[in-house]
């Protein structure tokens, strides 16, 4: 596979054939979900709600020219209705190709409402917002042996897309990007670069001994940490649901990332299905701001 050919998997507009016969086909696991907020204040929960918005995550695989494709991918928005208003959509997507277990080469693109908000006071000022566009972030990046390139662009766009026009942002995403420089990453290495980061994070959790690793987000070089443990409560609560099986075992992930330089420390809460050939997670606990969680739950 060529480099032009990795770069076409990227999504959006451009997307290969191979992409688009790879979308066609059933994913080899995925879910949908709801998401929940509580607003915090010294990390202490004031206010809840349910549904404020949902997600998505999708994980594909596929054989070809003799290597497996991965596609792995997550999409997050916001429901105006139910978040004061507030109009929030982010997606990713990364595809790797592997050889006799090894990565050779992968990609990723991503788009999302740029959210400066870094207070409460500052979000709630967003609130009810009466602007008819938006300002949104577009990555991409290429990673190949030890080869590393990415792209970032700022873009404006109608203030309320919706996740039924997510192919519209994407091929925003995509002409806004055609014109941005590619620079290199920030770090150097001796070796092959690690992969991205839904590939990292994934194979930690298909790996339960693997405490640590590393992964490459916008051409900077990021720690990961998972611990594993048991979580009979959680497997009642999704059989109860109807979601998890009778007889399979829930797993709870407690994780953190940080920027290898200069970074801070980002912790995160996973549960997945134990011994999953394709662990994509029932319930994801996660705090994008110092002033907010989010719980983003399997819907059966």
């Amino acid at each position: 596979m060529t480099r032009r050919m990795i770069a076409k998997l990227l999504g959006g507009a451009l997307l290969s054939p191979v992409m688009r016969r790879a979308q066609a086909d059933e994913p080899s696991a995925a879910r949908r979900y709801r998401a929940d907020a509580q607003v915090l204040i010294l990390s202490l929960p004031i206010l809840r709600r349910s549904g404020v918005g949902g997600g998505s995550a999708v994980w594909r695989e596929w054989r070809e020219s003799g290597g497996l494709m991965r596609q792995l991918e997550f999409t997050g928005y916001s429901n105006p209705e139910r978040a004061a208003g507030l109009n929030r959509l982010g997606f990713i997507r990364e595809t790797s190709c592997h050889e006799e277990q090894t990565m050779r080469e992968a990609s990723y693109f991503g788009v999302m409402t740029a959210s400066p908000e870094e207070s409460a006071e500052e979000a709630h000022k967003a609130l009810h917002s009466t602007a008819t566009e938006a300002t949104y972030t577009a990555i991409e990046g290429r990673i190949e042996g030890r080869h590393v390139e990415t792209a970032s662009v700022h873009f404006t766009g109608p203030a309320r897309f919706s996740p039924s026009r997510r192919a519209e942002l994407v091929a925003r995403a995509e002409k806004a990007l055609s014109t941005a420089p590619h620079r290199p990453p920030d770090f150097h290495t001796t070796g092959a670069v690690p992969a991205p980061f839904l590939h990292a994070l994934v194979d930690a959790l298909r790996t339960p001994g693997k405490g640590q690793t590393e992964y490459v987000y916008s051409g900077r070089l990021y720690r990961l940490w998972i611990r594993q443990s048991p979580d009979s409560h959680a497997a009642d609560y999704f059989r109860q649901r109807g979601i998890l099986r009778a007889g399979v075992n829930m797993l709870r992930i407690n994780g953190k990332v940080r920027r290898e330089v200069g970074g801070k420390e980002t912790d995160f809460r996973l549960w997945i299905e134990e011994g999953a050939a394709q662990p994509v997670p029932l319930r994801i606990d996660f705090q994008p701001k110092s002033y907010l969680r989010l719980i983003m739950e399997a819907e059966a």
